[in-house]
């Protein structure tokens, strides 16, 4: 059998998982990351698991294609209900909306230790994950951003603390930089990264266009919305 590829994205995620722990990998799908993980000797232990039965049967084909059944199990599972309390060093989440991850880390927080790595790569409303790491005590050790197929990909390497930290609160009550790095993450922007840098054009072209069509439309409505781009473009414009 051929060896199996992964997508860049899962690729990444991959070389971000410590080695040689277990791994729980959230939303498994197909099961490609905990058999890669196996196949490659980064882990010896891999639970995928997957709210879905039918993903999950896929995953058990491919398990037993590559031979790895002794080293990778499944579970149907919500989340992270059917992980036990620190069973595993390194959990695996992507692939999903911010507002999906946090109500999985939500409600399997006792099942996250301090030293517990958490892969988080959410897919939307990454200002607002970003806010909510920050108020609900995750670290983000390192951020990477990745292009593939046209799409723009972020992937967080976090751990959880006790930290008590204050609310953020909305976009607008602070100073610009702050809220360019809740939007686009404020390591990548420290070392400028060139994968952020392309989305950063991108969606200033993009917003700069909006922006003319709205003015051109006029009225009370487009006021408002005049106000949100302008604010936006200005984020950008730190950011860049």
């Amino acid at each position: 059998m051929e060896a199996l590829k992964l997508s860049k994205r899962l690729s990444m995620v991959a070389r971000m998982v410590t080695p040689h722990g277990t791994v729980a990998d959230i939303g498994t799908d197909h099961g490609y990351l905990p058999v890669y993980l196996v196949k490659n000797g980064i882990s010896n232990h891999v639970i995928g698991m997957d709210v879905r039965q039918g993903p999950l049967q896929k995953a058990q084909a491919n398990i037993a294609a590559y031979g790895v059944g002794k080293q990778v199990e499944l579970r149907l599972s919500d989340g992270l209900d059917r992980l036990e309390r620190f069973e595993a060093d390194t959990i695996t989440i992507c692939g999903m909306g911010g507002r999906l991850i946090q109500r999985i880390l939500i409600q399997g927080f006792e099942k996250i230790g301090k030293k517990t790595q958490l892969i988080l790569s959410p897919q939307s409303q990454l200002r607002e994950f970003r806010q909510f790491l920050h108020e609900n005590g995750f670290d983000v050790l390192r951020e990477e951003i990745l292009k593939e197929d046209s799409q723009f990909y972020w992937i967080m390497d976090c751990r959880h603390t006790e930290n008590i930290r204050q609310p953020l609160g909305g976009a607008e009550k602070y100073p610009l930089e702050q809220e360019a790095c809740l939007r686009y993450g404020g390591s990548l922007l420290k070392r400028r990264d060139q994968c952020l840098l392309e989305y950063l054009r991108r969606e200033k072209a993009l917003a700069q266009d909006v922006y003319k069509k709205v003015r051109r439309a006029g009225g009370e409505s487009a006021a408002q919305r005049e106000k949100q781009l302008a604010y936006d473009l200005a984020c950008l414009e730190e950011a860049l």
